[in-house]
């Protein structure tokens, strides 16, 4: 909490964040319990908050995302619904099944950089294709078998909002491997980055496992909640294909009823 005012403060909101330490830190700078807050102070602490978000100019925390399962198709096919995204000059562009040649993983990074030179380029690279009924998906799956393609998850952040210097980090433990099976390499990107006001926030990109793996979608949504309830205070955008948008005529009942049972925490910020 200490952290979190410190940043409204440096964001110019600094009566609301002297507030703050005087209803959310005991004298000795601990953070209170938010039971032991009085409902009114809680309501108003939360409207001063709405004041914030409402008052201030757009900024490295309010820019738009975009998240789009573009496949799987090759890359060649995606380019021209890549430069079109592009266009938007979104601060945060995230594409799901994007496929490349196998081993181009570099190649291919280099060359949006250089295409796209307002955003700096972060792709996962996975092994495994889910594979549909059709002759399509058919195709697909014996181009991995001759290890012809990778399909990957590309993450676009926008220079005049982030630094550079991005780190992945990895967001499950060695035991978990076995586990998540394909879901461990290249389906999941996060990077912790810094905005150039120097706001640490956690760019999460998800390529959820298929319907009809319930087992591993729900053991990726326990990891991945792990990894925020470890650090609750850290500001974060999470986003991509969840394989959760229910609307969608072609999924099976048996996956609204697995879509009520999903874990979902708003990204804080």
């Amino acid at each position: 909490m200490p952290e979190f005012l410190g940043r409204l403060r440096n964001r110019g909101h600094r009566l609301i964040a002297r507030w703050g330490e005087e209803i959310l830190l005991e004298t000795s700078g601990n953070q209170k319990t938010w039971s032991s807050i009085s409902g009114w102070e809680q309501r108003q602490w939360q409207r001063a908050l709405e004041s914030c978000q409402k008052s201030k100019p757009q900024t490295s925390l309010t820019g738009n995302v975009i998240s789009w399962n573009l496949g799987p198709l090759h890359l060649s096919a995606a380019l021209p619904y890549i430069a079109q995204t592009m266009q938007k000059g979104a601060a945060v562009v995230l594409l799901q099944e994007v496929l490349i040649r196998k081993g181009t993983t570099v190649k291919v990074r280099r060359e949006l950089r250089q295409m796209f030179p307002m955003y700096e380029c972060y792709i996962a690279a996975g092994s495994h294709v889910d594979v549909g009924n059709d002759e399509n998906d058919r195709t697909l799956a014996e181009e991995y078998a001759r290890s012809k393609a990778q399909i990957t998850l590309v993450t676009f952040l926008h220079k005049q909002v982030f630094q550079t210097n991005a780190l992945a980090r990895t967001w499950y433990k060695p035991r978990d491997m076995s586990a998540l099976e394909h879901m461990a390499q290249g389906r999941v990107l996060w990077l912790e980055v810094k905005t150039h006001d120097n706001v640490s926030i956690s760019i999460v990109h998800v390529h959820q496992a298929t319907a009809k793996r319930h087992d591993l979608q729900r053991q990726v949504t326990c990891l991945l909640r792990a990894m925020i309830d470890a650090a609750l205070t850290q500001w974060r955008i999470m986003g991509s294909d969840f394989n959760a948008t229910l609307s969608r005529y072609e999924y099976a009942q048996s996956t609204s009823q697995w879509g009520k049972q999903t874990y979902y925490r708003p990204a804080k910020g």
